[in-house]
């Protein structure tokens, strides 16, 4: 919104939105974002400015029992890329109608390596909206697995017009579309 970055996450009860809201970023400069969620528990955090953080009241037993219940990436008792690969993991959307347009370099989802997987074709991401890989394909296609690098060794670059989006419905809302 007008340049700012957030993200707005769900643990099942309702929205939660933690937002940079001090300085814009879009202006064409490269911006390193960092977000981190554990339950309902999230820090921002853009280039080496302070970090914005948000932390649930969690007043009531089940609102804490809900995020508790949320906490990844061990879902189920299974390692993460298990569970990803179960729910699926989508680039671009429209979800709530805040397009986001510019590149993206090295998007970790729980420490997977998002967007090189779809530069893979990866048969667990799904890409929706105006996305297109930017620059050159890793050379590691093909040969190691990019979900067993470290997250600084990231070299896929996507430009998107859409939204970032999970394709894991939501209670009281509806999936979201597939164009």
């Amino acid at each position: 919104e007008q340049g700012k970055i957030g993200v707005v996450f769900n643990i099942g009860t309702v929205d939660i939105s933690i937002k940079e809201e001090s300085t814009p970023v879009n202006d064409g400069k490269y911006h390193v974002v960092r977000f981190t969620r554990n339950g309902g528990n999230a820090t921002l955090q853009v280039d080496s400015w302070p970090v914005n953080e948000h932390y649930p009241t969690g007043n009531t037993d089940s609102e804490r029992f809900q995020m508790v219940k949320q906490k990844i990436p061990f879902k189920y008792n299974r390692p993460v890329e298990e569970w990803l690969q179960e729910k699926g993991n989508t680039i671009g959307g429209k979800d709530r109608g805040r397009l986001f347009q510019g590149q993206l370099s090295g998007l970790y989802y729980n420490g997977l390596k998002v967007l090189n997987m779809a530069a893979e074709n990866n048969p667990n991401i799904k890409i929706n909206g105006s996305v297109r890989l930017v620059g050159e394909v890793p050379s590691i296609l093909g040969t190691t697995p990019t979900t067993s690098m470290p997250p600084e060794m990231s070299t896929t670059v996507m430009e998107t017009t859409t939204t970032m989006a999970t394709t894991t419905t939501r209670k009281n809302r509806s999936p979201p579309s597939i164009q």
